[in-house]
């Protein structure tokens, strides 16, 4: 790689990178590098909510079955007790 010859060439770049950072031109960007990231947040906080709702919905699904559960065997529904099995006589007789 060759070197610059000129001995005024590393004083006019420095002059020209100072005045490239007062103007407010910090650097070198790729044209678009700000929409890729924006577009990259988005999709990170689209995700981070759907995963949220996901696990909030199946811990309610979940509450929601135990408590019918629950319910059902205070209710009776559920107990063996009330089941009718053997030969089909409500008197209590064999």
């Amino acid at each position: 790689m060759a070197v610059p010859r000129d001995p005024a060439f590393w004083k006019r770049f420095s002059m020209a990178v100072h005045m490239d950072e007062e103007k407010g031109q910090g650097g070198y960007q790729l044209p678009g590098s700000d929409d890729w990231l924006v577009r990259q947040n988005k999709k990170k906080s689209r995700r981070t909510c759907l995963c949220w709702t996901f696990w909030l919905c199946f811990f309610v699904f979940i509450a929601g079955v135990i408590a019918i559960v629950v319910w059902l065997l205070q209710s009776g529904v559920l107990d063996n007790k009330n089941t009718q099995t053997g030969s089909g006589n409500d008197d209590g007789t064999t």
